[in-house]
């Protein structure tokens, strides 16, 4: 076998080896045909020249500097091949030949023409007195030969600009943003490839445009404030980025042409596009990250690396977009094990699919399993003995819990004790992560109520864990979750509209799935046991304003394509979105910041978990609104462990607390 292995290693290595020579052949024999074409139209430039020295009728030309001309060519041709081929003037494929193809031609020839006369003016000197060509041959012949080899190597150029022109009203106007060459490379390439787009000028991002530059035959034509000016007037289809900064400079375009009809994208950094051809193909629509008021996060997972290594990572929620993005990446990871448990077979399935192409099958295990159930959980926790828990699992939608307030209890506050309950008993879990949200900010909904106190639970445990880490990460909206308002507004926007939005001025914070699961390892990485984590999410984006870039990325114009309708905020929603009640103070890394808030003591946080359950089992008229109320620190005013759950009285005054 291995005999048999090795000839099939140098086989597929002698093919891929007589590919390049093919290739190499291939470009040989194309620059070797041009060669002899140039030998010819540089044997009858010179000739021309002798000729056209002849019809001087004041001097006649000897017979002699013919036969003189014919000893002399095949070094003049010999010159002027070497020329070409000193200046980088094969190779090339012609009909995408720009000023600087054209100035090697020139520099080429010119060369040659020196050469020529100081070689003959050598002959003169040293051989004899007589010329073997008049100088005034060899200066014209340079010209003449100038001439054919430019006619010659631009013809196809000149075919394809003047096709150009005539497709040019078929085409799709843009205007390019940038100065630079990966702007000049865009309309290079997109304007002679067969792509439906034409460069009708450019738009210099700087603070001070100059406005005198022309680039790849196309004028700068004002900077970004004169874009929409500029879309109307030349009726310009697209507006392509290109340049530094270019997500900063996309969402001020978005802003710019929020009222005019024209289609934004943007152009990868080229240092990252592989391929020689990228500006053409890389070119892609602008996405909502790049509208986001921040740049993206980036973060350093030396740590998160160390920390995951040999270890079995149990993801509850782990079909959720946060539990199956925590799944994706700690697979990166040199874990022993990941343990996805969801209580959506869909959820489930779906997230296998994707895990299983990418990963041995030994490395993924699935649990289908409803963290309500105790005694499920903790089968799982005996079965698998996880070393670390990322507990993602969690009731998320603000209306629906507020109409159904026991459910949200029941899985983000019982749900929770119970995986809190399973790891604190497993020996060998030694850290505990709880996904939580910026609406346990000093909450107004249900939903926020609910994770507030399981941060509660988790800083209790912490306080008298010796050998365990417990932590919370809070954040706010994620980008393209299942639910969110970003999927809504696409489907609105596909739809037709109209994009309903439930207030203007409501905000929130955003994140992209990638970025949040990123620092919530990295949270994890440095957890000393105790703190909750905030994520620095940048500045509260206007949902608002977003559905207007929304409606933008799709190349349509708010109220004028698509309509936006004002519905009123929803039950527990509020306008904007706190993330922290107490000062944040600095942790190890500069966008994870820690909310020292305060918590019950233990005892009376089971009085806080009693009273709720209490109340869950009277199905309380009042619950959610009750929930809210304990969650706001009321706890920290009321001796709840003498509260009557079944004494209306006592649950009033609770409420007004």
């Amino acid at each position: 076998m291995g005999a048999v292995d090795d000839r099939k290693v140098r086989d597929s290595d002698g093919g891929k080896w007589g590919i390049r020579v093919a290739r190499r052949l291939s470009t040989v024999r194309a620059d070797l045909s041009l060669a002899i074409i140039e030998a010819g139209l540089i044997a009858v430039a010179y000739a021309a020249a002798l000729g056209i020295r002849s019809l001087d009728p004041t001097e006649s030309v000897p017979t002699t500097w013919w036969a003189r001309l014919g000893y002399a060519l095949p070094i003049i041709i010999l010159v002027h091949v070497g020329a070409n081929m000193v200046f980088g003037n094969y190779g090339h494929v012609w009909r995408y030949a720009s000023i600087e193809e054209a100035v090697r031609v020139i520099a080429a020839a010119m060369t040659a023409g020196v050469v020529l006369v100081g070689m003959a003016g050598l002959y003169q000197y040293l051989l004899s007195p007589s010329a073997i060509v008049p100088l005034s041959v060899l200066v014209l012949g340079a010209f003449l030969t100038l001439a054919g080899m430019g006619g010659l190597r631009f013809w196809s150029r000149l075919f394809s600009s003047q096709r150009m022109t005539e497709m040019h009203h078929d085409r799709q106007r843009a205007l390019v943003v940038g100065v630079g060459s990966d702007a000049v490379r865009v309309a290079r390439h997109r304007s002679e490839s067969t792509a439906n787009l034409a460069v009708v000028g450019f738009i210099d991002p700087r603070p001070e445009p100059d406005m005198s530059r022309v680039l790849a035959g196309s004028p700068v034509l004002g900077g970004l404030e004169d874009v929409p000016d500029l879309v109307a007037a030349l009726d310009v289809h697209q507006v392509i980025i290109a340049c530094n900064e270019a997500d900063e400079i996309g969402r001020r375009l978005v802003d710019l042409c929020i009222d005019v009809e024209v289609r934004l994208r943007i152009l990868p950094v080229m240092d990252s596009v592989l391929g020689g051809d990228g500006a053409s193909r890389d070119i892609r629509d602008l996405e909502l990250i790049d509208l986001l008021p921040r740049n993206p996060v980036s973060t350093d997972l030396t740590d998160v690396a160390s920390f995951l290594k040999d270890r079995r990572v149990l993801v509850t929620g782990g079909g959720g977009s946060i539990g199956s993005e925590i799944v994706e990446q700690a697979l990166q990871f040199d874990c022993e094990l990941v343990i996805a448990v969801d209580n959506d077979e869909t959820h489930l399935h779906d997230g296998a699919a994707r895990w299983l192409s990418k990963h041995p099958e030994e490395r993924v295990a699935m649990e289908l399993a409803d963290i309500k159930d105790p005694r499920r959980v903790a089968a799982i926790f005996d079965r698998y003995k996880p070393d670390v828990v990322f507990h993602a699992a969690a009731h998320k939608h603000v209306p629906i819990l507020e109409k159904c307030p026991d459910e949200a209890i029941k899985t983000n506050i019982d749900g929770t004790l119970n995986v809190i309950e399973e790891a604190q008993r497993c020996e060998s879990t030694s850290s505990f992560v709880l996904i939580s949200t910026d609406k346990a900010v000093e909450p107004e909904s249900v939903m926020g109520a609910s994770k507030r106190i399981a941060e509660m639970l988790i800083q209790s445990r912490a306080e008298t864990a010796t050998d365990m880490k417990w932590s919370a990460v809070r954040f706010g909206n994620v980008l393209g979750s299942r639910g969110s308002v970003v999927p809504t507004f696409k489907r609105q926007v596909q739809e037709g509209g109209p994009v309903t939005v439930s207030h203007p001025d409501i905000e929130r914070y955003f994140m992209t799935v990638s970025e949040a699961v990123e620092l919530v390892l990295q949270a994890a990485s440095i957890s000393e046991g105790g703190e909750v984590f905030v994520l620095d999410m940048g500045s509260p984006v206007r949902i608002l304003d977003l559905a207007h870039r929304m409606i933008r990325l799709a190349g349509l114009v708010p109220y004028v394509d698509i309509d936006v309708v004002i519905t009123g905020l929803r039950p527990g929603e509020r306008l904007s979105e706190r993330l922290s009640v107490v000062p944040l103070v600095p942790s190890q890394h500069p966008q994870i910041l820690i909310a020292r808030q305060g918590v019950p003591e233990r005892e009376h946080l089971n009085d806080i978990i009693g009273v709720v359950r209490a109340l869950l089992d009277q199905n309380h008229a009042r619950l959610g609104e009750l929930v809210v109320a304990i969650a706001n620190d009321i706890w920290k005013e009321a001796d709840l462990s003498l509260l009557d759950p079944t004494d209306a009285a006592a649950v009033a005054a609770l409420d007004l607390g």
